[in-house]
């Protein structure tokens, strides 16, 4: 129930500065928020279509794919890692091929 290690004065002040800096200017800033909001859309169109095609998926994810058949939560976890290894680059233009385009 004891701190053990904790921030000098000064280095806890320039941290907290540092802290708002990146609050404000990078994770809230209007640019960025907007790119979480399509992103998160495009996610959530990813997902149902390569879980009801997961053909569409490249050859080397579809042999897990037929390991793991009639096994929707396995499947689940395959289609989450390979839409979390998608680059943002890479899944816009996924979701522009496959759905926008269809």
């Amino acid at each position: 129930g004891r701190m053990l290690v904790q921030f000098s004065p000064e280095v806890w002040k320039d941290l907290k500065q540092i802290r708002e800096f990146l609050f404000h200017r990078m994770y809230r800033a209007p640019e960025v928020v907007e790119m979480r909001a399509k992103v998160t859309m495009i996610v959530r169109e990813l997902f149902p279509l390569f879980m009801q095609q997961p053909d569409l998926m490249p050859k080397q994810w579809r042999k897990d794919v037929e390991d793991v058949e009639g096994d929707d939560t396995a499947l689940a976890r395959i289609v989450s890692d390979y839409i979390s290894g998608m680059t943002d680059r890479f899944a816009l233009q996924e979701h522009e091929r496959l759905i926008v385009k269809g």
